[in-house]
C-alpha cells in the first residue's frame, strides 16, 4: 500500500512539473514564446519592457508593475535589455501580491553563462546609486544569489 502511495505522489508530482515547463523550459503559461532571433521590435510586440541601449519602450507597463507591488496586487512583467551586440537578456518578474518571483535568462546572449534560467524569489524591490549616481531598481531579500541579476534604470 504504501508503495502506491509513494508512486501515486510521484506520478502526481511529476504531471504537475511537466506542464508548466514548455518544451524549451520556459513557463509558457505566463509570458509569450521566444524565438530564435528575438529582435526588439518582437520584444515590444509581445509586451515586454524593452530597453535598447538606453532606448526604453513600453514603460507603462513596468510602471503599471511598480503600481501593483505598492497596492499587493498581483501582476507578472517580462524585461528584455539587449547588449552591445545585440543579443536580448531577459528578466521575468511575478509577482503574487506578497513576494516576487524571478527569473534571470542570458541564454540567447553569446557572451552569456549558459547557465539555464536560475530563479529566486524576494520580498520586494529597492533602489541603488551607483558610482555616477544612476539610480537603478533591483531585487531586495532574496532567497539566493540570482537576485543579483537584475537591476533597471530608474528614470
Amino acid at each position: 500500500m504504501k508503495k502506491m502511495i509513494i508512486i501515486g505522489l510521484t506520478a502526481l508530482w511529476l504531471s504537475a512539473c511537466s506542464d508548466l515547463q514548455g518544451s524549451n523550459g520556459r513557463t509558457d503559461e505566463n509570458f509569450p514564446k521566444i524565438s530564435r532571433p528575438y529582435n526588439s521590435e518582437q520584444a515590444i510586440q509581445n509586451g515586454d519592457v524593452v530597453n535598447v541601449h538606453g532606448q526604453l519602450s513600453n514603460m507603462d507597463k513596468w510602471h503599471q508593475f511598480l503600481k501593483n507591488i505598492e497596492a499587493n496586487k498581483a501582476d507578472k512583467v517580462r524585461i528584455t535589455q539587449y547588449t552591445i551586440e545585440g543579443d536580448p537578456i531577459f528578466y521575468e518578474l511575478i509577482y503574487n501580491g506578497e513576494s516576487i518571483h524571478y527569473t534571470f535568462d542570458n541564454s540567447m546572449d553569446a557572451y552569456g553563462s549558459n547557465q539555464g534560467r536560475p530563479s529566486t524569489t524576494c520580498k520586494g524591490m529597492g533602489t541603488k546609486k551607483n558610482e555616477q549616481g544612476n539610480e537603478y531598481y533591483i531585487l531586495k531579500d532574496c532567497d539566493n544569489e540570482t537576485g543579483k541579476t537584475f537591476w533597471f534604470h530608474k528614470k
